[in-house]
């Protein structure tokens, strides 16, 4: 056999393998900028490798296995993140629009999702200070400035733990996790 037969051999036995040559495709091309951005942010913060994985060009599953890694060594220690306190491959990271928000006691936001699905969560603290008072005993909803406005977005279903009054503390609920504004 010949140099030249080998090498052909070898790129065809390369081509016949699935995937091989294919780059894999960074987090910030899978998901999108700011929700990227939000990983990223997340996992410096607990990562204990002098080189973290933590950069938006990696693939999101790798910036979520060094989260997940970090999490756990913080596991038990008074100031974990609240991040930590879920699995991070629950929470669903996305872009979106918001439409509004509000309530009495307890307040959610609603974001609309790029395929148009819409999403309402419970803020439980994440939300910051996006909300103006009505007029209407203590109602308070989405400050006008803030709607239509895009967001970066994190959410997670959760069970209630009596955080949100009326359903119960074993029931379900979507919790907003963490949420920026984005240009």
């Amino acid at each position: 056999m010949t140099i030249k037969s080998v090498s052909m051999l070898c790129l065809l036995a390369l081509l016949a393998v699935p995937g091989a040559g294919a780059a894999e495709k960074s987090c910030r091309d899978d998901i999108g900028e700011a929700p990227a951005r939000l990983l990223v942010r997340q996992c410096i913060q607990v990562s204990p490798a002098t080189r973290p994985p933590c950069n938006a060009s990696n693939a999101c599953e790798m910036i979520r296995d060094e989260i997940k890694r970090g999490c756990g060594f913080l596991m038990g220690e008074p100031d974990v993140p609240a991040f930590c306190k879920v699995r991070p491959e629950s929470p669903e990271v996305f872009t979106g629009v918001l439409l509004g928000g509000g309530g009495l006691d307890d307040l959610s936001l609603s974001v609309q999702k790029p395929d148009g699905q819409k999403i309402s969560a419970y803020c439980d603290g994440h939300c910051g200070d996006w909300f103006q008072e009505t007029g209407e005993s203590d109602v308070v909803t989405l400050k006008k400035s803030l709607r239509n406005r895009k967001v970066a977005i994190r959410v997670a279903k959760e069970r209630n733990k009596d955080r949100i009054a009326g359903p119960g503390p074993g029931d379900i609920l979507l919790f907003i996790k963490d949420i920026q504004l984005v240009r």
